[in-house]
């Protein structure tokens, strides 16, 4: 407590190295712990900055003890996050722990309800709703039918549907989402499809869903006519170029569904590609 009060960076060198440990406190000592530590981190306290880089830096998902009694700051930290000049990284930690508050510990009192979590999202950057996109699929891939149990019920419940979040970024992350999908992929497109939108395509986010991936076969392989429609969805009207991807696509397309060739969609997008 005596280094707190050190003036300058010594003190906030204190606070911070002291935050890194908040769940040991906590556990140690809870009372100390809350009349001391937890109120570094109310917004206007004049150590809330080293307070939460310290705190997130630590990357330890807070504690259900501990998540009860700051969940107000953190249902709160977006956008005032934002107001210093640190690593995207060190955000990128703040929007994993609400993704985990809200998924493994919905409706608790240390975790987070939807309208919580989507009020949050909503306060976000594209960058960060983009990583918690990203952090899904990493929970949809290491967690037992994480698709259909966890990340299916959270886009259907929790993400905003205004249409200013949809971007080329975002249908960018959603389609690196889709990807390490699997066997799920259709029932995980189904609830994505809303939050696409089509995007003139500058890079290669198709890569995967014409290649094989642990000796398995395509995603358009095995589900085309899933495939076709992302594809009709997030493929505008007129392209400058079509994605480098999209012929390969539509070939795979037609050798697993022949039917599908003459499906309007198909049509279509055959007919940008032949005039490319």
């Amino acid at each position: 407590e005596r280094l707190f009060q050190v003036p300058g960076e010594g003190g906030d060198h204190a606070v911070s190295i002291a935050m890194r440990q908040l769940n040991w406190f906590m556990y140690v000592d809870p009372i100390w712990t809350q009349e001391r530590l937890v109120p570094m981190l109310r917004f206007d306290h004049p150590a809330a900055e080293p307070a939460w880089n310290g705190f997130l830096y630590s990357q330890d998902v807070p504690s259900q003890a501990l998540a009860e009694i700051i969940k107000p700051f953190l249902i709160d930290l977006f956008p005032w996050i934002y107001k210093f000049a640190w690593d995207r990284e060190v955000s990128n930690v703040a929007v994993a722990w609400l993704g985990f508050m809200r998924i493994f510990h919905a409706d608790q009192s240390c975790g987070l309800t939807s309208r919580e979590m989507r009020n949050s999202l909503r306060c976000m950057s594209g960058e960060s709703r983009n990583h918690l996109i990203f952090w899904l699929s990493n929970v949809g891939r290491e967690n037992d039918d994480g698709w259909n149990k966890l990340v299916i019920p959270f886009i259907n419940e929790v993400w905003p549907r205004e249409r200013r979040f949809r971007t080329s970024a975002s249908v960018r992350a959603w389609t690196g989402l889709l990807d390490d999908t699997e066997d799920s992929f259709p029932g995980v497109y189904i609830a994505v499809k809303r939050f696409l939108t089509a995007v003139e395509a500058d890079d290669r986010p198709f890569y995967r869903f014409t290649r094989e991936i642990g000796e398995k076969e395509p995603i358009t392989t095995r589900f085309p006519e899933a495939t076709l429609d992302l594809m009709d969805t997030v493929t505008p009207q007129a392209l400058i170029q079509p994605p480098y991807e999209l012929r390969k696509i539509l070939m795979l397309i037609a050798e697993a569904d022949p039917a599908l060739t003459s499906d309007p969609r198909y049509l279509r997008l055959i007919d940008l590609v032949e005039r490319s």
